[in-house]
């Protein structure tokens, strides 16, 4: 993973003192676990890292150590173009004295518990089993909580959204399920809407547009009239302030229902619409591509989940 010089200063600006995992990406099973401070831009995980080059700076590490985790990025690197370990940031922005005592639980943790790798297709992301637990609850992370690093480039690597093709933009936060199921613009019954946390990984969201989708295309208070005048026929979905996914609004396939009244008396009318998912094309670079795209910091105040593009 090539990571611009910019958007490597932002990421170390970021994580200060940080956990990291060093995972297989064919078995999903961590097989090294580290610490460090900032991303040094001089140094590698490993000197077998050449094509992971300025990602993290090994710390404190035995001969041993050392050479058995080269040997392993070795075997990844040697199965083909693209093929390398992928990074995962337990804990950042910590104190010295915590990232050492975080480093040694969790050390602890898989050397005593077995991590069973995935099967095939099985998607690996942070957070993703946690009906495992009968936790009803995580401790709080400051926002530094489990994220892979390629998360965290995404992020900072997004550039500002420029395009001058109109667009809804609908930002996505939390989920609920939806027991008694909720009746879509194209007829199906959909039981769960929101964001998934799992779709900040890159390489799970590229393979659930469709599902992103299904969440993204009801049921909202959209202005028609507006979508109509600015001639908009494609959707982007927002999650932490970035573009995730493209969708064009199928023609005429628009339904509205009412949900009640509002604090002043006047009904509550929402919008759903059929899509199709656009993950290719001139459009789909321009608006979402490999990184995402920045939208503008939202108005004090300003809570509402729809917006149109360009900003008026």
């Amino acid at each position: 993973m090539v990571i611009d010089s910019v958007v490597l200063e932002k990421v170390s600006d970021e994580l200060q003192a940080y956990v990291y995992m060093l995972v297989d990406p064919d078995s999903g099973v961590p097989f090294y676990v580290g610490k460090g401070h900032r991303l040094r831009h001089r140094h590698h995980v490993a000197e077998a890292l050449a094509s992971m080059s300025e990602v993290l700076n090994p710390v404190e590490e035995s001969p041993e150590d050392e050479s058995r985790k080269v040997a392993k990025i070795k075997e990844i690197l040697a199965r083909g173009p693209g093929s390398e370990p992928e990074v995962w940031i337990i804990r950042y922005g910590l104190q010295k004295a915590e990232y050492t005592a975080a480093e040694a639980a969790l050390i602890d943790l898989l050397m005593t518990f077995p991590v069973v790798p995935r099967r095939d297709g099985e998607a690996r992301a942070p957070l993703g089993h946690q009906g495992q637990l009968t936790n009803a609850r995580r401790e709080s992370a400051r926002g530094h909580g489990i994220t892979l690093l390629r998360t965290l480039v995404d992020d900072y690597a997004a550039p500002p959204l420029a395009t001058g093709v109109p667009l809804l933009l609908i930002t996505l936060n939390g989920s609920q399920d939806i027991p008694a199921g909720e009746e879509m613009a194209d007829g199906r019954l959909r039981y769960w809407a929101g964001w998934d946390d799992e779709w900040l990984v890159s390489s799970v969201r590229e393979k659930s547009f469709q599902e992103i989708g299904e969440s993204v295309s009801g049921w909202w208070r959209i202005d028609l009239n507006r979508v109509t005048r600015c001639e908009i026929e494609h959707v982007a979905a927002v999650h932490r302030g970035v573009t995730r996914a493209l969708f064009r609004i199928e023609p005429g396939s628009w339904k509205t229902r009412t949900d009640g009244l509002d604090a002043n008396g006047k009904p509550i009318v929402r919008k759903a619409f059929r899509f199709q998912v656009a993950d290719r094309g001139d459009l789909f670079d321009d608006v979402v591509g490999p990184h995402g795209h920045r939208v503008p910091v939202r108005a004090p105040g300003d809570q509402s989940s729809v917006h149109y593009w360009p900003r008026q």
